[in-house]
């Protein structure tokens, strides 16, 4: 069992996905949507909350983030503070994280700027996977 929270979160707080292993490139056409992404971001702030997992048998005991490392990569380099999370916790029982608890797709979508087009994707058993929004080279234009 596990709960779904919105809060938002001191980024210090939250482990990036890979950043030990991978660290973080932004080349070609990567690039152009970093650039274009930290350039929304600046003006407008994070409009779509990140995607955190804790608790659950991939990442363990920490918020690891699983959609979302651009806008916090980015976060970090504008100097914001905290962002706006949607988090997995897999182990509610044991780790209270408070916040808003989302019951219903219509709940998790009505924190994203353009909630028709979020993808919820679910397990095999219909456990919430994954929580992204758009591309957002393919919407830009809708976040200005």
């Amino acid at each position: 069992m596990y709960k779904l929270i919105y809060k938002k979160l001191p980024i210090n707080k939250i482990s990036y996905l890979n950043k030990e292993k991978d660290g973080f490139s932004a080349e070609g056409v990567g690039k152009k949507f970093y650039n274009s992404l930290k350039l929304s971001i600046s003006k407008h702030g994070i409009k779509d909350p990140v995607y955190i997992e804790y608790g659950c048998k991939s990442y363990g005991d920490i918020l690891k983030i699983i959609v979302g490392n651009n806008r916090l990569t980015i976060a970090h380099e504008l100097g914001i503070k905290e962002i706006p999370c949607i988090i997995k916790n897999c182990k509610p029982d044991t780790y209270n994280i408070e916040g808003t608890v989302l019951n219903t797709d219509e709940e998790i979508k009505r924190y994203f700027h353009l909630p028709n087009q979020l993808q919820i994707r679910r397990d095999k058993d219909n456990n919430i996977d994954q929580i992204m929004p758009v591309y957002y080279m393919n919407v830009m234009d809708k976040y200005v």
